[in-house]
């Protein structure tokens, strides 16, 4: 038995939330609800969904800011949903790291096979590109939720556990301060700089790093950090 795909709808108009989340239950998928994009994205972060119906214009935040954020801290497939059909806005939402743009009043069975057709490319995404770090001494398995340091598993606090997944999956480039704080604590976190600190202090201490010269975790001074125990 395989276990459903999760879809989380963002959209500020209940109806239409109401007919989405019908339609795709009866098509087998499990479905989450949002009605702003602040709620999308404490579902996102909480529930991590398969894909993301996410509306343009919302309240509190619209959905171009809330797929820029999404993206920033992960890789789910975003599908922008939106009264608006000009290009330019199309061309925007894909730059702030959409997936697909559908326009409303939508074919329902066209919009399901686009997002069946954008689930089954993520999913040979992520076999392609299996999220795991081995160095000989560090072994971090994201799919897995493992760490080994030397063969010997390593307890990680789920915070710690958040903190390293958000790095590894950007293995090599910076992710800012406020992405790590957004991915480990949620919405309304971005400027607790000082506990963010306390625990990549605790990731480093774990991975036996040296204090004055770190191996795996790299600070980008005032912007955030880098995992790149190859440097």
């Amino acid at each position: 038995m395989t276990n459903k795909d999760t879809i989380l709808i963002a959209d500020d108009d209940p109806s239409l939330r109401t007919v989405l989340s019908a339609l795709l239950q009866e098509e087998g998928f499990d479905v989450l609800q949002a009605a702003d994009g602040s709620e999308c994205l404490h579902i996102a972060y909480d529930a991590h969904p398969d894909l993301v119906l996410l509306d343009i214009m919302m309240p509190s935040k619209d959905g171009k800011e809330v797929c820029q954020q999404l993206r920033e801290a992960s890789e789910v497939p975003i599908v922008m949903l939106t009264a608006v059909s000009q290009e330019k806005e199309k061309v925007e939402s894909f730059t702030r790291g959409a997936d697909d743009y559908v326009t409303k009043p939508f074919n329902n069975d066209e919009l399901v096979a686009r997002i069946r057709a954008i689930l089954r490319r993520s999913r040979q995404g992520a076999t392609s590109k299996a999220h795991v770090y081995d160095d000989g001494y560090l072994r971090i398995d994201v799919e897995g939720r493992q760490v080994h340091i030397a063969g010997t598993p390593a307890l990680l606090s789920p915070k710690e556990w958040r903190l390293l997944e958000c790095l590894i999956k950007h293995e090599g480039r910076v992710v800012t301060r406020e992405t790590l704080l957004r991915y480990a604590w949620g919405e309304g976190y971005e400027q607790d700089f000082n506990s963010l600190k306390v625990f990549i202090s605790h990731l480093r201490r774990k991975f036996g790093e040296p204090r004055d010269h770190p191996r795996y975790i790299h600070t980008e001074r005032d912007v955030g950090y880098r995992f790149d125990g190859r440097a």
